[in-house]
């Protein structure tokens, strides 16, 4: 007769297999031996007790990914960097503490592998592409669904995109209330303080400016029923627009090539 496998067996051959639900016999021996543990307060959030471990380990991944996301955002100094991809199997331990890209001595060209526009990113900026695409309604930060560039000091500009059906006006109005709509908290103009006329590459956009402790500027262009907008951020500078921000956003909007 074959010996009953252990729980950590079980796992590992779940596992080995690429399953992405447990067998029944499987899942009631993990269940038991959960139960048999003593429990010093509830390790899993209310709700997750009904799924399949194979689910939950997906929205553990998830999970990762948003925390990975989130190191990005609060890398000291250099903003974001490249996305690790996730992969299936555990990497040992370094014995070092992994070093961080060097940047890239001169402008390089980074194309969106969702949106598919192309720019230059000035010299000593680092990329980050976006790994899920704008929802069509929310104003993005540097997050999940935005091409992050990483500027030096405080310095930082994402992009993000999406079908629409409408005109560059109406386009410009929509962002401009989502803007007061989602960001509120943290800038309470509801309308800017400029709002002018701007050159994205060959098309024609729409500059806006904000007041919100910081320099945020947005470039909004609408081409082939694609919505665009490209913001920039400073963290260092309190004021609507500063002279050497405005040119440098204005040379990355220089760059800009729309998809044909």
């Amino acid at each position: 007769m074959t010996a009953p496998r252990t729980t950590e067996q079980l796992l590992q051959a779940f596992l080995a297999d690429g399953l992405t639900d447990l067998p029944d016999r499987a899942y009631e021996a993990v269940r038991r031996e959960i139960h048999g543990v003593p429990q010093r307060g509830r390790l899993v959030p209310r709700g997750f007790g009904s799924l399949r471990l194979g689910r939950w380990l997906g929205v553990a991944v998830a999970a990762t990914v948003v925390l990975a996301v989130a190191v990005l955002e609060l890398r000291p100094g250099g903003g974001p960097g490249a996305v690790p991809t996730p992969t299936a199997t555990a990497s040992p331990v370094p014995s070092s503490p992994p070093s961080i890209a060097t940047p890239p001595a001169g402008p390089t060209s980074f194309t969106s592998p969702l949106y598919g526009y192309t720019l230059t990113v000035p010299a000593g900026w680092i990329t980050a592409p976006a790994i899920v695409r704008w929802d069509g309604d929310r104003q993005s930060g540097p997050d999940a669904e935005t091409d992050k560039l990483a500027g030096p000091d405080q310095i930082m500009a994402w992009a993000f995109a999406g079908p629409y059906a409408g005109g560059l006006d109406a386009f410009v109005q929509e962002r401009i209330a989502a803007n007061h709509r989602d960001h509120a908290d943290t800038c309470p103009e509801t309308d800017p303080a400029i709002k002018e006329p701007v050159a994205i590459g060959a098309e024609r956009g729409v500059f806006l400016a904000w007041n919100c402790g910081a320099v945020i500027n947005i470039a909004v262009a609408v081409h082939a029923g694609v919505g665009y907008m490209f913001v920039f951020r400073d963290l260092a500078i309190e004021a609507a627009t500063d002279p050497a921000d405005r040119a440098l956003f204005q040379s990355i909007l220089d760059s800009v090539e729309f998809p044909r």
